[in-house]
């Protein structure tokens, strides 16, 4: 793996920065996704960012970006973090966060959240000491390994509801602890040292990929004996669907076994580390861009609060395809309560 950041990056400067927080600092929070809500996000945003970083969300919508780090963004005064579906208020001074990752979110596909996953259509990240070995969001003891966020839910029969992409910010981290890295890997150069042969077998229908783990308590459907392949469409544009962490992904055959754990050596290869401290967000492509999360020690405060806070937001092409869903607001989404039989 590679410590260093590349270039696919943007830096706000200090005015351009101090002008966005003005601008978002007072705009209520609405936890559902409220349409009128994301509409004043995104009118806000056309036209209060600076062109050049209107030019980069936008560039993002053309799928070809594997990732985008953006840094030094204005955000709330931090004094804690929350576990469970608390509310942020309580930790912070305001909404700027959520306003402003959202905002970016808006700009590039539409935000949604999955109910489970988080309540609010801005998830918070924190460390649960109940969930240290859980492969989510909220674990520590358990490497996150690369992965496509919900891959099986590409093959959902009501339509795929994995997301289009993924933005990650940083609010709080210790100030003496460097990490835990999320790392980046874009399949395309993964691929590129990949034989034929091997390429060939991750794009036969020779894998099955279970549900990620929320999911199987939530949701009726099991696909569990249904073959799939992990790789297809052109190798300058790919769908990979694939989770290398335990249980997800099954190769039903030795030679798609070894050509699974090759692209494994690859990506891991040509992944690129990154600390999501406060003021940086990271835009990654679900289609065919894997991210992970190292395992870490959780540190806390003097009020026994984890030092480590992300916020996520998934964005999708459209919310019709989670029309056979149950809504539990504007954008947030329940499988669990399915209306197709």
């Amino acid at each position: 793996m590679s410590e260093e950041i590349a270039p696919q990056n943007l830096r706000l400067t200090k005015l351009e920065a101090n002008k966005i927080k003005i601008v978002f600092s007072d705009i209520p929070y609405k936890p559902y996704g409220d349409q009128s809500y994301i509409k004043q996000l995104r009118i806000l945003a056309y036209k209060h960012f600076p062109d050049r970083l209107l030019t980069t969300l936008e560039d993002l919508k053309g799928n070809s970006s594997s990732y985008c780090i953006f840094d030094n963004l204005p955000i709330d005064d931090v004094f804690g973090s929350p576990t469970g579906d608390v509310d942020s208020i309580n930790f912070k001074n305001g909404y700027l966060s959520e306003n402003i990752i959202l905002a970016f979110a808006s700009i590039v596909a539409e935000p949604y959240s999955i109910h489970f996953e988080g309540k609010k259509i801005v998830n918070d990240l924190t460390p649960h000491p109940e969930s240290t070995n859980e492969y989510t969001g909220l674990g520590s003891k358990v490497e996150l390994d690369f992965h496509i966020e919900n891959a099986a839910q590409v093959y959902d029969s009501r339509g795929d509801t994995s997301p289009l992409a993924l933005f990650l910010l940083g609010l709080r981290s210790d100030p003496d602890v460097i990490g835990p890295k999320t790392y980046v890997a874009d399949s395309r150069e993964a691929l590129k040292r990949m034989t034929a042969a091997d390429i060939k077998l991750l794009s036969e229908k020779k894998f099955i990929i279970r549900q990620p783990y929320r999911w199987r308590s939530h949701d009726s459907e099991n696909r569990d004996t249904v073959l799939h392949s992990v790789l297809s469409g052109p190798m300058d544009q790919p769908r990979v669907t694939i989770a290398f962490y335990p249980d997800m992904v099954i190769p039903v055959s030795k030679e798609a076994k070894t050509a699974y754990d090759n692209f494994y050596e690859h990506l891991y290869d040509v992944a690129i580390g990154v600390d999501i401290q406060p003021g940086r967000l990271v835009f990654v492509n679900n289609r065919f861009t894997l991210h992970s999360r190292e395992k870490f020690t959780p540190t806390f405060d003097k009020d026994g609060m984890p030092y480590r806070w992300v916020q996520r937001v998934f964005v999708t092409d459209s919310l019709w395809s989670f029309r056979s869903f149950h809504k539990q607001g504007e954008r947030i989404f329940d499988p669990g309560f399915s209306t197709v039989k």
